[in-house]
């Protein structure tokens, strides 16, 4: 079967090719862009693209002509919706501008619905979009694309395996210019949920100076960094694990996680290729480090995430970036403005009552 795709919004993200030429021995270059997973994956047409910008379109139509000739080109996803037999729907808009569109899709008779990250910027929007493709029979994943980094899959199952003993205290820092809490920053807020394993209970946190008028979303949708914070906060999962979080502009455009349990800590940097494992064998003795190298996979990444979603509109089952999950990141991220207002003081992480809500009638 050949699935057929529409994406709304053509963004760099969805549209940037790969940055080298062809290699005959090694093939193309990876790239993260939708449009580019897509065409390695003989299985999928690339229907429709929409964007309200007309040179958006032009910018698609220029890079992806060629090997996309036929694709359709819309102004109004609404139009794209009626006038396209689709089977994957990709929501790549403004973080913002999400739900509506997811709605609309699973009510249009979507398989399944692809949504860029944050899920949504408040959990009214959020729980509206998860409760119309439930109720629709439609399957969704957000793109907190590093759930499909092997080496991420590779970290966890050296915890797991207690290298470092049961993890006690982690750590994620974002800097440079686009250190933006919700744009950039929930990906490190949803590995941080991701290596904890639980739900977040409660959260601290002061944003950068000149956002106090922050007590909910006023961004632009992730446009421009000046329009949105950065921030420092904390995070108490109710597993006992504690999480700190460092998003700020004017520090070294740099990245890193670190998993730290009683016998040593997993240190991730900003390339994602490999992670440095640090255990402390004696008191005094010299510390052991071993770098940790995932396995080699023949698919990962953005087409991962596709391979994934058609897998499950196959055989059913949950993605590894479930709209449940990417909800836990948005939580926290909303618990953090929240603190902000209160002066930073401990705040409980709010949606856990419709969490609460949700397991009882999933549980009959």
């Amino acid at each position: 079967m050949v699935y057929r795709v529409g994406i709304v919004g053509a963004s760099g993200i969805v549209i940037n090719t790969p940055g080298g030429e062809p290699s005959p021995p090694l093939g193309r270059e990876i790239s993260a862009s939708h449009v580019s997973g897509l065409s390695y994956m003989e299985d999928v047409e690339l229907a429709a693209v929409c964007d309200i910008n007309p040179e958006a379109l032009e910018r698609f139509k220029d890079a992806w002509s060629e090997r996309w000739p036929e694709t359709r080109l819309y102004s109004d996803y609404r139009e794209m919706l009626e006038g396209e037999d689709l089977d994957i729907l990709t929501v790549a808009t403004s973080d913002h501008r999400h739900s509506q569109i997811v709605i609309d899709g699973a009510e249009s008779g979507m398989k399944a619905i692809f949504c860029e990250k944050p899920i949504a910027t408040t959990l009214e929007d959020a729980d509206a979009m998860i409760a119309a493709c439930e109720r629709n029979g439609v399957k969704m994943s957000v793109n907190h694309s590093r759930r499909w980094f092997p080496l991420y899959h590779k970290v966890r199952q050296v915890i797991r395996s207690g290298a470092i003993g049961t993890p006690t205290v982690l750590t994620g820092v974002l800097g440079g210019p686009r250190a933006m809490m919700f744009r950039n920053g929930t990906h490190y807020i949803d590995a941080l949920c991701f290596f904890s394993e639980s739900e977040p209970r409660a959260v601290s946190a002061i944003l950068e100076d000149g956002f106090d008028d922050w007590d909910r979303y006023r961004g632009d949708g992730g446009k421009l960094p000046e329009n949105e914070p950065g921030m420092t906060g904390t995070i108490i999962f109710e597993n006992g694990v504690r999480a700190i979080f460092r998003a700020l502009k004017g520090t070294a455009p740099l990245g890193s996680l670190e998993i730290t349990g009683p016998q040593g800590v997993i240190r991730i940097d900003g390339g994602d290729r490999a992670a440095e494992l640090t255990v402390q064998k004696e008191v005094r003795g010299e510390p052991n480090r071993t770098t940790i190298h995932p396995e080699q996979y023949q698919i990962q990444g953005t087409v991962s995430a596709y391979r994934e979603l058609i897998d499950i509109i196959e055989h059913g089952g949950e993605s590894v970036s479930s709209p449940q999950d990417a909800r836990k990141a948005l939580r926290i991220l909303l618990g953090f403005l929240e603190s902000h207002q209160q002066g930073g003081r401990l705040v409980d992480v709010p949606g856990r009552l419709a969490d609460a809500g949700r397991l009882a009638v999933a549980g009959g």
